[in-house]
């Protein structure tokens, strides 16, 4: 008869804007219907603010309330994706370990950058750490990412190196490939050789499966501007690899 006296009075707490939390403590006191109730109630609680689902999650991760975690975060990303809040969506997504939904805002990221040239939320991407493994996706936006910031930092052979890796290892999506094919431009004209000839015969390879990938229509319907960017990789591809043989014929010869 106690429990079931709790169980109302927590439940008619919960009905109440401010006072909802009071009735958190209430079920926890009901040793044998309060979890079962509380669960209940969590999930009708509107998320209105990030202020209030984080009162919430904290409540559900006190409690080993998993299931309900993950509800919570899902809900939260959703509503940030819907007002294109991509940083506070991708955050939300990480804390639910939900990896379709990560690649999903990964992708939005590299459309962003494709269309704007530049990331936003740099602090959240520059601090992915082990949580950028969640998806192939998120790895390899975290990954962009440290490329350019190796570039603007004049690190140019390990930039050269993480750009290779991203195109060989196969995580970057193929509408990618060009995008990170045109990022070695910059590296392939550099006064001092950058890439060594088996990475110069590798970005050759990637620029041909590209190319070769594409049926007689699509290469027809490319703009001219893709186009003027291919015949630009194969020249300075092509370039890049006579100054790198000249380069290794004279240390041979020295």
């Amino acid at each position: 008869m106690r429990e079931f006296l709790l169980l109302e009075y927590a439940s008619g707490l919960f009905s109440h804007h401010s006072l909802w939390q009071l009735g958190v403590d209430y079920f926890d006191h009901c040793p044998e219907y309060g979890r079962v109730y509380l669960e209940l109630h969590i999930e009708r609680i509107p998320l209105n603010t990030e202020q209030k689902a984080l009162k919430v999650l904290r409540i559900c991760e006190q409690r080993q309330m998993h299931e309900q975690v993950r509800s919570i975060c899902k809900i939260m990303a959703m509503k940030a994706l819907r007002n294109n809040r991509l940083g506070s969506a991708l955050s939300w997504s990480i804390r639910a370990k939900d990896a379709a939904f990560a690649t999903l805002i990964s992708d939005r990221f590299l459309k962003d950058y494709c269309e704007r040239g530049c990331f936003s939320d740099l602090d959240l991407i520059d601090n992915l750490g082990p949580s950028m493994l969640l998806s192939d996706r998120l790895t390899f936006l975290g990954k962009y990412r440290e490329f350019h910031r190796l570039y603007g930092e004049k690190r140019f052979s390990e930039a050269a190196k993480l750009l290779l890796m991203l195109m060989t290892a196969h995580i970057a999506p193929c509408s990618f490939w060009m995008t990170l094919l045109t990022d070695a431009l910059p590296l392939l004209e550099q006064k001092e050789v950058i890439f060594s000839a088996e990475q110069t015969y590798e970005l050759m390879r990637c620029l041909e499966d590209l190319t070769a990938g594409k049926s007689d229509k699509q290469k027809f319907q490319d703009d001219d501007v893709e186009t003027m960017k291919v015949e630009m990789l194969r020249l300075a591809l092509a370039r890049n690899l006579a100054r790198v043989i000249v380069k290794e014929g004279t240390l041979e010869g020295s």
